[in-house]
């Protein structure tokens, strides 16, 4: 049986937790080329589904993974997170498409797919990160666990280095700045 291949470029935006990764993104990226993931998670207020995520059961999401549906799939605040594979083939059928992500869903998704995967690292500092979540009025235990996974989650700009092509931006900079060097990345890389 042969495996499925994107039409179009996935690009993946990875990065430590509070360095801007969804925000860019959104600024970006046309909200409808966003890959959509399934999840366990409760539904927030304002979430729609199909819109924000495909909230699942803890039993379905089981029979995604047994029957797989899904092209990867992780385990966040015990609760499960994973792109369809179906989703991923039909959001990259007529243009390319994006979504934010751990570096070892980038993993996953990069098996299955390459060349047509691509990485993109915001590179951003400690300090920054903690200021953002300070800015955003996370919990004191939230930015203590936050910055606890800080020192592991950077480890994967220089795992991201092997992989080609892949791009790091300096998140540290103003937020125009990140955004206008992503659009640079995408113009480039559609090309």
């Amino acid at each position: 049986m042969t495996r499925p291949s994107l039409h179009h470029l996935f690009f993946i935006i990875i990065g430590p937790s509070g360095s801007g990764k969804t925000k860019v993104a959104e600024a970006v990226f046309p909200k409808e080329y966003k890959v959509i993931s399934h999840t366990t998670r409760p539904k927030r207020t304002g979430e729609q589904e199909g819109t924000d995520y495909y909230f699942e059961t803890q039993q379905h999401f089981q029979q995604l993974i047994e029957s797989k549906a899904l092209a990867e799939y992780d385990t966040y605040n015990e609760q499960k997170y994973g792109v369809g594979i179906d989703e991923l083939l039909r959001k990259t059928t007529e243009h390319y498409a994006y979504d934010v992500l751990t570096f070892q869903g980038f993993q996953a998704i990069e098996a299955l797919f390459k060349p047509m995967v691509i990485p993109i690292f915001l590179d951003v500092s400690k300090e920054n990160v903690i200021a953002r979540l300070q800015e955003r009025g996370e919990l004191p235990e939230i930015i203590k666990e936050r910055s606890a996974l800080y020192d592991q989650e950077i480890q994967n700009k220089e795992k991201i280095i092997r992989y080609s092509p892949h791009f790091i931006i300096d998140a540290n900079q103003p937020f125009e700045h990140v955004v206008n060097t992503l659009k640079q990345i995408i113009d480039i890389s559609i090309k």
